[in-house]
């Protein structure tokens, strides 16, 4: 399954409460954390895989196209960069959380 937007376009990125509604729904959704090891230590996210940002292009060929793909770090820059040049290798079911994991704390250990 596809994500959409309201627009009926391909949604490309969440917000963490958008992201845990999805997730409550569905089981073909694959996290990705890009982060570097070091910022792991700040928290992740649970059942997500680490492939850190560098390592994207030589790991493409292990990625899923039967599943969504939610790309995170550690404020959503790299993230959405990543999501950008995964769309543009082929990857059209990739999105990226907003605000990243700094946001999913915030909004989501608060409940």
């Amino acid at each position: 399954m596809l994500f959409f937007s309201n627009n009926n376009a391909p949604k490309t990125s969440y917000t963490p409460q958008e992201l845990i509604s999805e997730m409550e729904k569905r089981d073909d959704i694959l996290l990705i954390d890009i982060r570097e090891s070091h910022e792991l230590a700040q928290g992740g996210i649970e059942n997500a895989i680490h492939i850190p940002m560098g390592q994207i292009p030589e790991k493409m060929g292990t990625l899923p196209r039967d599943k969504d793909l939610v790309v995170f770090c550690h404020l959503g820059f790299r993230s959405k960069q990543v999501r950008n040049y995964l769309q543009k290798s082929g990857f059209h079911r990739t999105a990226h959380l907003k605000g990243g994991i700094n946001r999913w704390h915030r909004e989501v250990s608060v409940q």
